[in-house]
Order: C-alpha cells, then structure tokens, then sequence
C-alpha cells in the first residue's frame, strides 16, 4: 500500500491546524479566566469545549471521508481470484459477480454450451461456492453469502 506524499502531508496540516486553533483557544480562555476578564460578551467561555469538540469531530469526519480511499486495504482484483479456477468456472463466477451474484443457468448456457455449463455448475455446488435453485424451466444461479462477500463487497 503506497500512500501519497501529498496526502500525508494536507492530512498532517489539517490535524496540525486544528491543534493549532484548540491551543490557542484554550490559552485564551486560560487568560481570561486567570485574569478574571472572562466575561462572556466576547467569547462564550463556557461553550469554547463543546465547541472545539464538535469541530474536531467535524475535521475528523472529512478528513476520513476525503482520506479513506488512500487508506483502503480491501482492494480486490477479480482477475487474480479468476485464476485459481478452471476457464468455465472462472467464466460461471465472473457472470455471476457481473449480475450481483445471480444469474439463470439458462444464460450460461448460452455462453458455454448445455453440457459444459451443467457440468461446470455441478463443480461449482460441490465445492460450496455456488447454490442452485429452481426457476421455472431452468434454474437460478447463487453465489453463496461468503463468496458474495469476499467477491462482490
């Protein structure tokens, strides 16, 4: 995982800015309050807390939302799932996944050919990863929820 040397740095100048602001907030405040000039008028001292706490959650939320791509592990890359499989079953999964994980067999037999389409199911529901349901004259093809989830999201 590369991450961006100009990521780390807008990310680090944000985080530094808002420091910057609470510090010297809270020395304001400090000031005042020691000073006994803390009157309210100005700033409203008892709500200088809440108020940088929402701020804070506030950077940190967009900060995320702008940053999390950068940071994200689950990068998947069908391709090289594909390769573990034969040609047919790979063919079978990448429809599936192309359909959210559902596909009649019907339309895989248009692409494979009956027998071999039949066949390569046949594989596919012995080894967990596929379930077949009925469906009129033909049948529903489904990932299973843990293929779903590791090949779809």
């Amino acid at each position: 995982m590369k991450v961006d040397k100009k990521v780390i740095v807008i990310f680090g100048t944000i985080i530094s800015g808002f420091i910057f602001l609470v510090s010297f907030a809270t020395l304001y405040a400090q000031t005042h309050i020691i000073e006994g000039t803390a009157c309210s008028c100005t700033l409203p001292i008892p709500l200088l807390i809440p108020m940088f706490s929402s701020f804070g959650i506030f950077v940190g939320l967009i900060s995320f939302y702008i940053f999390s791509p950068y940071f994200s592990k689950e990068k998947r890359d069908l391709n090289l799932l594909l390769k573990f499989f034969e040609p047919n079953e790979s063919l079978v999964i990448k429809m599936l996944t192309e359909n959210e994980g559902k596909i009649t067999q019907s339309k895989i037999s248009r692409a494979i050919g009956k027998v071999n389409s039949y066949r390569t199911i046949e594989k596919l529901v012995r080894r967990g990863i596929v379930v077949k349901e009925k469906y009129g004259k033909t049948n529903v093809i489904k990932l299973k929820e843990d293929f779903k989830k590791i090949l779809i999201g």
